[in-house]
């Protein structure tokens, strides 16, 4: 996946939240031919999407250090997107770089319990005190750039000249 650029912010999806993404599009292909239209566009899996779609592109770039993204230590350096046409309860955790104007989307917290072990803000302070987010912006681009994650059918349908003139 090429980056996106948004609002001047270059987004990259980590490989944790692609995958996440790529699985989502999928439900969302096989309900688009199984359902009525009148039903697909009801369906939370095309609304969790759209919804996704909507903050990844115009919520978080508007203004990714916005006070209403932010969390608090000891995750500070960490943002997440919540309500904003998101089903409810459900976090998608993000990171962004004033200095280079980019921003790494980095997982989809499921809809969370307070005080649950298993609470997504409790899972994302694993993930992130784990190691498995890097610190630096050159460690996680290079852990998003697409030769380490997109799917083999998308490498090989792939024209990396296309769209270059």
């Amino acid at each position: 996946m090429n980056p996106l650029i948004c609002n001047g912010w270059t987004i990259f999806f980590h490989p944790l939240f692609y995958a996440q993404w790529l699985s989502l599009v999928e439900k969302v292909k096989r309900l688009k031919s199984k359902l009525e239209p009148s039903d697909f566009v009801v369906h939370a899996d095309v609304k969790l999407l759209k919804a996704l779609d909507i903050g990844i592109k115009e919520k978080i770039p508007l203004d990714p250090f916005a006070s209403h993204f932010a969390l608090q230590k000891p995750l500070q350096k960490y943002s997440r997107l919540k309500k904003m046409g998101l089903p409810n309860r459900m976090r998608l955790f993000f990171r962004a770089f004033k200095e280079k104007k980019v921003i790494i989307i980095l997982w989809l917290g499921f809809p969370r319990k307070e005080g649950d072990k298993k609470d997504c803000y409790q899972v994302f302070s694993k993930k992130v005190l784990n190691g498995e987010f890097p610190e630096s912006l050159e460690s996680l681009l290079t852990e998003c750039t697409p030769e380490g994650f997109l799917a083999d059918d998308e490498k090989d349908g792939e024209d990396d000249d296309e769209g270059a003139n």
